[in-house]
């Protein structure tokens, strides 16, 4: 259905309207009609007139030509293979700082949706395949804010992320929340954190650094690991680890005393160290010492119990295990029953504990 009303325009909006007209043939109701496309498409995009007009009137640094980037030597070729197994097996290290602003200037982008753009821009460019789609409320200083990768390669899915997540835990003081990988995207939900000057926050750690202390000790003292791995692997991961102190005592015939491990872990005395965080730690220091097989603990207030599976035979070095673990649990203000076989240990809060 056709509908004619009368508008009214001024000069200086029919000039805006002039190149539209001329592509029309003049024709004005062709040029509005192609102007309500395209404000609409803005709309959708950018929510507001005002953010639409900032979003096409802010220069954005496009990336640099690949051929260009090519033949100054800055970037090469590499077989797509040889790229994944390079992500993959590097998977766990954190980039550096270096290569995250090589990847995105800082100082050419400033709101949220200029990123956006950017990094639409930088894939496209090189080839990634990869749609970036950022949501947030507050495109200059977000609270909040969630990113979608979409499409790519799952490897270089992962890698972009990851340089994306250091650009905004530095310049936008923003940590992952929470993380979600699905078959072909990724998405992160960041919130704000107060991030210490050269420290990386928790969020990014335990998704994208968790193995860079572990490289990074590896580096330092490689020839120690090495052979430490290689002495577990040749005894089928048949040895145990514990302090040099602990084993004085033993080898003099004591029971070592357990606590200080767990004051080093929390920087607390072991009497401040609530027991449900204790029996985690216990079952997370003794499981990697292995001195035990496995421990099982439960956690149910007024209910605790820890049950520990071991293959030593000898009924005195039992007896001074179980000594072991009582004291470190008595050292905390908790009394434990015990019961054991040949290769079971419980140990169970006392009753009479909880009705003091």
């Amino acid at each position: 259905m056709l509908i004619r009303k009368n508008i009214s325009l001024d000069e200086k909006y029919l000039k805006k309207l002039q190149p539209l007209m001329d592509v029309n043939g003049g024709n004005l109701s062709a040029a509005i009609r192609d102007t309500i496309e395209l404000t609409d498409v803005a709309l959708q995009n950018h929510g507001t007139i005002e953010e639409s007009i900032v979003a096409l009137n802010t220069p954005v640094a496009s990336p640099a030509r690949f051929d260009d980037l090519l033949e100054n030597g800055e970037h090469l070729i590499i077989n797509r293979t040889a790229l994944k197994w390079l992500i993959k097996n590097s998977s766990g290290c954190l980039i550096d700082e270096e290569l995250v602003d090589e990847l995105i200037n800082p100082f050419s982008i400033q709101t949220m949706m200029e990123l956006d753009i950017y990094l639409n821009n930088l894939s496209q460019e090189f080839g990634w395949g990869i749609e970036v789609s950022i949501f947030c409320m507050d495109p200059i200083d977000p609270d909040t804010a969630t990113i979608t990768f979409s499409n790519g390669d799952s490897y270089l899915r992962d890698f972009f992320a990851e340089h994306i997540a250091l650009f905004l835990a530095k310049w936008k003081q923003l940590d992952i929340d929470d993380l979600y990988r699905r078959s072909k995207s990724i998405r992160i939900d960041f919130k704000k954190s107060t991030v210490v000057p050269d420290e990386v926050p928790s969020g990014i750690m335990k998704h994208f650094g968790h193995l860079d202390p572990l490289h990074k000790e590896l580096h330092k003292k490689e020839v120690f690991w090495v052979g430490l791995v290689n002495a577990y692997k040749t005894t089928g991961y048949n040895m145990v680890a514990i302090p040099k102190n602990h084993f004085e005592s033993i080898a003099a015939g004591d029971v070592p005393d357990g606590t200080t491990v767990f004051e080093k872990v929390t920087n607390h005395p072991i009497e401040d160290i609530p027991l449900s965080e204790l029996l985690v730690l216990f079952k997370r220091i003794f499981s990697v010492s292995q001195i035990v097989n496995n421990i099982e603990i439960h956690l149910e207030p007024g209910n605790e119990s820890v049950k520990i599976q071991h293959d030593y035979r000898d009924e005195k070095t039992i007896m001074k295990l179980i000594q072991y673990f009582t004291n470190i649990f008595e050292a905390n203000g908790h009394k434990f029953d015990v019961t054991h076989s040949s290769s079971l240990m419980i140990f169970k809060r006392q009753a009479s504990e909880l009705k003091l």
